[in-house]
């Protein structure tokens, strides 16, 4: 390989470890990125990948692993490529560049997300309204939602489609609420090769970074959709944190006037209280049956070794990008449900600056 491809390398790689190691100010990311950049980075790209009808990202995948197996027997069996030593040095400095170039992507399309100004300093919270009481009474206000909603819920089986309709201008409202001065139209669910793998590692939902594509687990049941779906559009509108993405979730969902939708966003929060909480109130038999359904498809469905390796690289991966909770994170945002000042539209009180104009 001429000079100029290891120059080509090396910058590739330098550029990519500044990226890693350099972290800019939380509110330059805000202002300049979140609000500035991603939102033209996103409809960019999404204006290529959404109209396909499978997902890109998987073809993207499988094509670049194909290229490197490729690259790797080409040339190290070419004649002209001088010494094994030398071959070996010139598609280990390639492949790392190649790998350089991807995170560098990563970080630009949408990891830059992780550096904006955290939830937890744009939304005021009542440390007294913490304590475990008050939690307990909280869960126990989930349980009364999800007993009055299951008969409702249950007479509905709406499409995709239908529900990401009618998402639509609450989340829009939440996401304003928290920041976001962007509109973030609902993005397409797509079929997953990887669909067996996130059933057997319990994956509910998965946003690819560079790509900007939705898969929710085919598995889930109807009433898990909408609130997966909404967690996942969560990141897609900027916001990389899952509890962060969990609370848009939970109060798009539960503030939406449809039965079913508010069901599962109630649902999502079930799953999300720690088991230091307790819940007095009991569920009917209904909403019982429904929570069992789910945990018996778990039980079925999981490989226990899949999960575990998939939740520590997962845990190591948050904890790489600043989430200092790791997997811990997902349910954290029920401090912010239990703590923080509501307004008559059920959205949180935020700091003077925060909240962009409804849309």
């Amino acid at each position: 390989m001429p000079r100029s491809g290891f120059v080509f390398d090396g910058v590739a790689v330098a550029a990519a470890a500044i990226v890693a190691l350099v972290p800019l100010p939380p509110e330059w990311i805000e202002r300049f990125y979140s609000n500035g950049a991603y939102p033209a980075i996103d409809r960019a790209v999404r204006a290529l990948t959404g109209p396909v009808p499978f997902t890109v990202g998987d073809l993207l995948l499988a094509v670049a692993l194909l290229w490197l197996a490729v690259y790797w027997v080409s040339e190290l069996r070419s004649p002209r490529g001088g010494s094994l030593r030398s071959r070996v040095v010139r598609v280990l400095s390639r492949t790392v560049a190649a790998l350089a170039l991807v995170f560098l992507w990563f970080e630009v399309s949408w990891a830059f997300n992780y550096g904006r100004v955290p939830l937890e300093r744009k939304i005021p919270v009542h440390a007294e309204r913490t304590v475990p009481a008050r939690v307990d009474a909280f869960a126990d206000h989930a349980a009364d939602e999800l007993n009055r909603l299951a008969p409702l819920a249950h007479r509905e089986h709406p499409t995709d489609d239908a529900f990401e309709a009618e998402l639509f201008p609450r989340f829009s409202a939440v996401i304003a609420r928290l920041g976001d001065r962007s509109i973030f139209p609902p993005p397409r669910i797509k079929p997953t090769l990887f669909q067996p793998l996130m059933a057997a590692t319990g994956t509910n939902g998965f946003t690819d970074p560079w790509t900007h594509e939705v898969n929710v687990d085919a598995s889930a049941y109807w009433f898990e959709r909408p609130a997966i779906y909404a967690h996942e559009w969560g990141h897609i509108s900027g916001f990389a944190d899952e509890t962060e993405a969990n609370l848009i979730s939970v109060l798009t969902c539960t503030t939406t006037p449809d039965p079913l939708i508010e069901y599962s966003g109630w649902m999502l929060l079930w799953f999300n209280l720690g088991k230091e909480v307790h819940v007095k109130h009991h569920l009917s038999a209904l909403a019982r049956a429904d929570v069992k359904g789910i945990l018996a498809r778990y039980h079925e469905q999981v490989n226990p070794g899949l999960e575990k390796a998939q939740r520590v690289a997962y845990d190591r991966y948050l904890k790489g990008n600043g989430m200092k909770s790791g997997v811990t994170s997902y349910r954290l945002f029920v401090r912010w449900l239990v703590g923080a000042d509501f307004d008559s539209s059920g959205l949180p009180v935020v700091r003077p600056g925060v909240a962009a104009a409804p849309p």
